[in-house]
């Protein structure tokens, strides 16, 4: 075969980019206005509980006890990953970031260390929190979504996972999925109500968490030949990524047929351990987790793939020719909705936040 040569940067893979519409000012829950075009919510205005007696502190907490430690917490992720960020040392980020969220920012303070450009790909969700929803009950874990503002001046909002593992441990903050533009969200329950805890087998939804999840990722693998029963609702960040690699294939293969000098493809897969369930005011559910994915390029023998000097992967590698193969690695945060089994419909992705974490190649 020819040998074949590329030239010119292949498609950049970034976090889902999106773009406010308007100002905030949608309806919470029963009762509070919050932000328009975000969250939706209605229902009669409930009673708050009544407060706490004094003395002892109650085994289980009320759903204002819950709210007001989301509202003190939020403003601490924000300054923790602000911090880490400043000195590009994740160990920073403890107590109040745990899990897959430290682990990818330890990784791209590793990239930024060979390409200072990266610093630009570091997502910060921002201090205020529009919308709280915790699972109110004695059980551990606990878990915590809550929508808050982009650090950035008019950004687009995260959904914030939490948990607290244990009586002695606080919540920590273990992934951040941007919200999706354009997309109906679901209604929540007022902060005064608190939500039903959902485990991935969680059942009384089109599907549980753990199908759902399980669909999507194939979605995000193989496209839509994976859903033959239109169970996924198109969103932003399936429709991005597919766009992304096929443009990246068409450059890959630029003057001879079709996959003749190269093949791209994205496989992703669940990760274990990180599920925040809740359910919403309708009966639905919004899922919060983790997929792990590798693109791989495979270089037909006797191919040549050349990248351009400024490219931010091949900077980190070392070289930007490579004759056998060309791999990056991503952790995405998302967010489902999935609507009731008596309410039926389609699981709707409602966010997403990815972030490159390596990249290798010969």
């Amino acid at each position: 075969m020819t040998p074949q040569t590329l030239r010119g940067t292949a498609r950049k893979d970034t976090v889902m980019s999106t773009r406010p519409v308007g100002r905030r000012g949608l309806l919470l829950g029963a009762g509070g206005v919050l932000a328009t075009g975000l969250l939706a919510a209605c229902g009669s205005e409930p009673s708050a509980p009544p407060a706490p007696p004094t003395g002892k502190q109650l085994a289980e907490p009320t759903p204002v006890q819950t709210t007001e430690q989301i509202e003190e917490i939020v403003p601490e992720v924000n300054a923790a990953v602000v911090a880490a960020d400043e000195a590009k040392d994740a160990a920073k980020l403890a107590p109040r970031v745990s899990g897959s969220a430290a682990e990818f920012r330890k990784a791209v303070y590793g990239l930024i260390e060979k390409a200072p450009e990266w610093a630009e790909d570091l997502k910060v969700p921002g201090a205020g929190t529009i919308v709280p929803m915790s699972s109110v009950s004695a059980e551990f874990p606990r878990v915590a979504i809550a929508l808050v503002e982009d650090s950035v001046q008019d950004g687009v909002p995260y959904f914030l996972a939490m948990q607290q593992k244990d009586a002695k441990s606080g919540y920590t903050a273990w992934g951040w999925a941007q919200q999706a533009v354009g997309v109906d969200m679901p209604t929540v329950p007022n902060a005064v109500v608190g939500s039903e805890a959902l485990t991935a087998d969680a059942e009384g939804l089109v599907m549980t968490p753990a199908q759902a999840l399980d669909l999507y990722a194939k979605v995000l693998t193989d496209g839509d030949a994976a859903d033959p029963d239109d169970k996924l609702a198109a969103n932003p960040f399936q429709t991005g990524t597919h766009e992304r690699i096929q443009a990246e294939r068409k450059e890959l293969n630029k003057g001879v047929e079709w996959d003749e000098a190269g093949t791209i493809r994205e496989t992703y897969s669940v990760r274990d351990g990180e599920l925040a369930g809740l359910r919403t005011e309708d009966g639905g559910a919004i899922v919060m987790a983790t997929l792990m994915s590798s693109r791989k390029v495979a270089i037909k023998d006797g191919a040549t793939m050349r990248y351009a000097e400024d490219n931010k992967y091949t900077k980190v590698i070392g070289t930007r020719e490579f004759t056998k193969q060309y791999v990056r690695e991503f952790g995405t945060h998302v967010a489902l909705y999935i609507p009731s089994a008596d309410a039926g419909g389609q699981v709707q992705p409602i966010g997403a936040t990815q972030t490159a974490l390596a990249a290798s190649g010969e």
